[in-house]
């Protein structure tokens, strides 16, 4: 089915490098001259090269970049946005302002955070769709799952063909048998209840399908919700109607940035995202995040306090974050140990503890130095087997060498293993 196209598309060099299919997505391309300078590889360059529509470079009006990184500082995604994703993101409010204007636009981000907490860990992927993870159930009487009330009603042929049951092997009926022991014990039941509650005895294999079947049936895919799987795990089939100009991007920074303005974004294949997700880091200590995942210490009170917080970003802007139950999360073990006391000189290797202590820069000794004179007319290059290496200094106990020079000790195989510490017998 042909999808409409969207007037108006910025790529950004996830899109390109993603093979995304451009041209079907986008009636005008547009990019920033700094996102192909971003981008090396050989075949995507080839794929630039014999792009089959025309790619427009344009650079953004000053006052919108200005706009767009005010914007980015208020989110908290500056640290973590380039030079060029800040080019692309206002672009695409200058096309937004040339087709619609920015009458629509959120120049203050909302202060909307829904928090919800999960048991899951950070780690662990949210409603991951097609995975059948069983619950432990808590089930009254003999271990018996009762069905709620509405799934008691008679299924339609629909129900049949999208439920569990009509995927597998029909099993063996043993109502006749249930009833004819029932009817000897002398207790009247009705075939309802019979289907309901089942023989601890003789059904206890039936038992345990019927459990899964009435208990755990919502994590399975199956023809009647497959559209709706597929829209909750991003792969949505909405195609961008009425969208007259949409962003490319493989970011989450981006996304979340564009989403939370009122921009919006599409997906590689060319479907609209409804929702960006995916990780920040939060401080448990001042609670201030920060989408720059590289960061080690808060950016705000400069503890080592940062944890990992999935979140979402919904259509409207709004946050949502998913804390985690999990008590592995906050584990206080290895933190209460006596530190060292900090050693000084050239070759020291002192506990990092805050983001600006100095370490001292590991350069070659004076020695190692003169081994390698690059200036001295009888020099040989660094590999030759005629060198003279230099294996008594310190710097090449510890393995420092220049890169440039080709100084210190090399290791013969740079892939063997090497063991650090040797039991002595």
């Amino acid at each position: 089915a042909d999808m409409a196209r969207v007037p108006h598309v910025v790529a950004d060099a996830g899109a390109f490098l993603s093979a995304a299919p451009l041209q079907d997505i986008a009636e005008n391309l547009y990019t920033v001259p700094e996102v192909l300078a971003e981008i090396r590889d050989r075949p995507t360059r080839r794929r630039l090269a014999a792009l089959p529509c025309e790619l427009r470079l344009r650079r953004p009006r000053p006052d919108l970049l200005r706009l767009v990184t005010e914007f980015s500082k208020k989110t908290g995604d500056y640290p973590s946005l380039s030079a060029a994703d800040l080019q692309v993101l206002a672009l695409t409010c200058q096309l937004q302002d040339e087709t619609d204007g920015l009458g629509c636009l959120r120049w203050e981000p909302q202060d909307k955070v829904r928090l919800s907490s999960t048991p899951q860990h950070p780690e662990a992927p949210l409603q991951l769709a097609g995975f059948h993870l069983p619950t432990k159930h808590k089930h009254p009487g003999k271990g018996q799952c009762q069905p709620s009330p509405e799934k008691r009603t008679v299924p339609s042929k629909n129900d049949e063909f999208s439920s569990f049951l009509y995927w597998r092997a029909p099993l063996p009926s043993i109502e006749e048998e249930l009833q004819e022991l029932l009817k000897a014990q002398g207790i009247s039941v009705s075939p309802e209840t019979t289907e309901e509650h089942q023989s601890s005895e003789d059904g206890a294999s039936a038992e345990e399908e019927e459990d899964e079947d009435a208990c755990d049936n919502e994590g399975w895919i199956t023809p009647s919700n497959l559209k709706q799987v597929q829209q909750d795990t991003g792969h949505c089939n909405v195609a961008p109607v009425d969208v007259q100009v949409g962003c490319v991007t493989t970011d989450f920074a981006m996304q979340n940035v564009l989403l939370q303005m009122g921009l919006h974004v599409l997906a590689v294949n060319g479907m609209l995202i409804r929702q960006a997700r995916s990780y920040i880091l939060r401080c448990h200590g001042c609670f201030k995040t920060t989408s720059d995942m590289t960061k080690v210490f808060c950016p705000n009170c400069g503890n080592k306090t940062l944890k990992k917080v999935s979140v979402s970003v919904s259509e409207d802007g709004s946050l949502h974050m998913h804390f985690s139950r999990n008590p592995k999360v906050l584990n206080p073990r290895g933190l209460r140990y006596p530190l060292p006391a900090p050693k000084g000189g050239k070759h020291a290797n002192n506990p990092h503890l805050v983001e600006d202590q100095p370490f001292p820069q590991q350069r070659l000794s004076r020695k190692a130095r003169q081994k390698t004179n690059v200036f001295d007319p009888d020099y040989i290059a660094g590999l030759s087997p005629f060198v003279e290496n230099d294996v008594y200094s310190r710097a090449a106990n510890l393995q420092i060498r220049d890169a440039a020079l080709g100084a210190g000790r090399r290791r013969l195989n740079p892939n063997a293993v090497t063991k650090k510490f040797v039991k002595r017998r």
